[in-house]
């Protein structure tokens, strides 16, 4: 069995060099292990389904997200980041300062991967496309009156940029999220 061990594990020997006091025996020189840090999402597959949950999740969190500071805003601010979460900030302060709120369902219908890759700061980066679906939800007023306007588009194509917290996690925070500018995939 120690052979088998010791045949297993030459290939990962390092390569020879001539030993420093001239003698005829090669020493070994050791190497630096590599750094790169493997991938978070094994295939589109993975990236998909953690984009999905976090999406769904993200959006069932803003349906019933209360007033700003309430425990179920503090939530639905913790699945997002950076720009999203700044957006989502403002928005949520004109809606009350208007008296208006959502009401309703927000969903999606379709998602797809444009892309996964990692970011200079280590975290990684998965970008979407999907399909928003606003038809079960209005904006409304305080006493209940639809605010909304009724020509606005129940279907909307958006990019959806996600990120990691740190290196390692394969939870997604939403990072950013934009209407797609082409033509509309929805």
């Amino acid at each position: 069995m120690v052979f088998l061990a010791a045949g297993t594990l030459s290939g990962c020997s390092a390569a020879p060099t001539p030993s420093p006091h001239g003698s005829s025996e090669p020493a070994a020189e050791a190497t630096a292990a590599p750094t790169e840090t493997p991938p978070v999402f094994a295939s589109n597959e993975e990236a998909l389904a953690a984009a999905a949950a976090a999406y769904g999740a993200y959006l069932t969190a803003g349906d019933t997200a209360g007033a700003e500071g309430s425990d179920s805003w503090i939530k639905y601010l913790a699945l997002t980041t950076g720009l999203e979460r700044d957006d989502e900030v403002k928005t949520k302060k004109e809606l009350e300062q208007n008296g208006w709120r959502f009401s309703g369902t927000t969903s999606f219908d379709s998602m797809t991967v444009q892309s996964f890759n990692p970011r200079p700061d280590g975290r990684w980066e998965v970008r979407a496309y999907v399909c928003l679906d606003l038809s079960q939800s209005q904006k409304v007023d305080a006493s209940g009156i639809v605010v909304s306007d009724p020509n606005r588009l129940a279907r909307w194509p958006l990019v959806v940029t996600f990120k990691t917290p740190d290196e390692i996690s394969q939870q997604l925070l939403i990072s950013e999220s934009t209407v797609w500018s082409g033509s509309n995939f929805c």
